[in-house]
């Protein structure tokens, strides 16, 4: 029988979550996942807190880390945006609703996903930025355009591939008018609201 490493239990437990909620991670569950003992499981993590803190680092590298690492190897801002967008589609959207759902009930998982989100919407902003807008302007883009993703995730989970596309033209056309039409708002904190005069 293969020895089982590390990132299949990560992997297991990736699955797990986006099948059955943080609640499916139990270590006895993932043994009979992965078919191993608990023994196995303990060679790799000191104790579920230690592979909760693992699995949440594999779920940052694979939905993460890595479509922003391959956009990078693009060229122009254009170029890194469709090698971003086409990673993206890849990705398992039903995983990132998991990870949300558990952020709400977790303060570990919590912290993870507003890194997360904070890195994704920075990496946004940096392509908006580098197509020549302004930082305000080029932040507001990335965080709308995010928040329309999240959106998306939400709602239309089960969209085609085609009517994917379809959304997302019709979201680049709506951001690319907001940025030609009118100047970029003050941003003030995390949210971007604009502050009371």
């Amino acid at each position: 029988m293969a020895r089982t490493s590390r990132n299949d239990w990560l992997d297991e437990g990736l699955d797990a979550l986006r099948d059955g909620g943080e609640g499916a991670l139990t270590i006895d569950g993932l043994c009979a996942r992965v078919g191993r003992t608990k023994g196995s499981f303990y060679h790799h993590f000191q104790d579920i807190a230690a592979f909760f803190e693992a699995l949440l680092a594999r779920w940052e590298e694979r939905q993460t880390s890595a479509p922003i690492h391959h956009a990078e190897g693009g060229g122009s801002p254009e170029q890194r945006r469709d090698r971003l967008s086409a990673m993206v589609r890849s990705l398992d959207g039903r995983l990132d609703l998991s990870v949300r759902a558990w952020a709400l009930r977790d303060e570990r998982a919590s912290a993870v996903l507003r890194r997360v989100d904070a890195r994704r919407v920075d990496y946004l902003a940096s392509l908006h930025a580098s197509e020549g807008r302004a930082r305000d302007t080029a932040l507001l883009l990335a965080r709308l355009e995010y928040a329309a993703f999240i959106g998306a995730q939400q709602l239309f989970a089960d969209l085609s591939d085609e009517s994917t596309r379809s959304l997302e033209r019709a979201l680049d056309r709506a951001l690319e008018l907001l940025a030609e039409d009118r100047p970029a708002p003050r941003l003030e904190g995390s949210t971007g609201r604009r502050r009371a005069r």
